[in-house]
């Protein structure tokens, strides 16, 4: 989750999503059933139920039935270019959610994200895409919003800490 205050205060369309992979992901990996949703939540804090956090539909933003990620390096975004721009409406908290099943291909692979950690529970981690609960966390990745207002574009951690 993003809070309403993080996101600029403005409707911006948001045409990409970007995450900062660390240095300890591994360089390839494929995962079946990639989605990525975006929607709005009434919370401040996330609840462990997933369903519990949205109050409005979700959006599927970007789906891949195998998505393959390779040459993934650290101080390189991982980019997911939206079907369709999700349009902010510069008010609400914005919920996201990544789903797939796997890793599948090396059965090891993992992508690890740089993060920063939040004053609140922002984070839901699960296991499966069928987890109807998780664990809450206040560590969240630094994400990157590519938005049509391009001068605006931003990273997440960029503008929490006003740098």
């Amino acid at each position: 989750m993003v809070a309403a205050e993080d996101m600029g205060g403005m409707p911006v369309e948001i045409s990409a999503l970007g995450f900062m992979p660390s240095e300890n992901s591994q360089k390839t990996g494929s995962y079946y059933e990639f989605s990525l949703l975006l929607g709005y939540t009434d919370l401040d804090e996330l609840t462990a139920r997933f369903d519990d956090n949205w109050s409005s539909m979700s959006i599927v933003v970007f789906s891949d039935p195998q998505l393959e990620l390779t040459e993934v390096a650290g101080g390189k975004w991982i980019m997911f270019e939206f079907n369709e721009p999700f349009l902010y409406d510069g008010s609400s908290n914005l919920l996201y959610e990544l789903s797939w099943d796997g890793p599948v291909g090396p059965p090891d692979s993992r992508i690890y994200t740089m993060n920063w950690e939040d004053d609140k529970d922002t984070a839901l981690v699960g296991f499966s895409p069928d987890s109807a609960t998780g664990y809450l966390t206040a560590i969240v990745p630094n994400l990157l919003f590519v938005t049509a207002q391009v001068l605006k574009a931003q990273t997440f951690a960029g503008i929490k800490s006003s740098f």
